[in-house]
């Protein structure tokens, strides 16, 4: 009879163990907010598709406007590089303009004053 009194407790004390286990499982989830909603329902679904349509959608539109931005900063860079081969060319023209008036001062046949005049001869 001792046996059957130890295999009782035995069975209760399993049971007990294995529904607290199930209890904080079931709890856990019940409190946890990131989860994923359940789908049980027509409703519930349509919700569920409409919500992963919404982030498709925004997903969509953000890898647009990513490809939008980098169209742009091509379109910067391809503006950056020409500005700065006419920057160059500018800057070789006033070197030439200078060396022609180098020239002109060195024959004599201008004269450049201490402020900047240019007195022909």
């Amino acid at each position: 009879m001792k046996k059957q009194y130890t295999a009782l407790l035995a069975a209760f004390a399993i049971t007990i163990c294995m529904g607290a286990g199930m209890l904080l499982v079931s709890g856990n989830a019940l409190i946890n907010k990131n989860g994923i909603p359940v789908a049980d329902s027509p409703a519930a679904a349509t919700a569920t598709a409409e919500v992963r349509t919404a982030e498709q959608a925004q997903i969509q539109q953000l890898q647009s406007l990513v490809t939008e931005y980098q169209a742009r900063e091509v379109k910067y860079q391809n503006e950056l590089k020409s500005a700065g081969q006419d920057l160059e060319n500018v800057n070789n023209q006033i070197r030439q303009y200078q060396m022609l008036l180098v020239a002109l001062q060195n024959r004599g046949y201008i004269m450049i004053n201490s402020n900047g005049q240019i007195i022909i001869r």
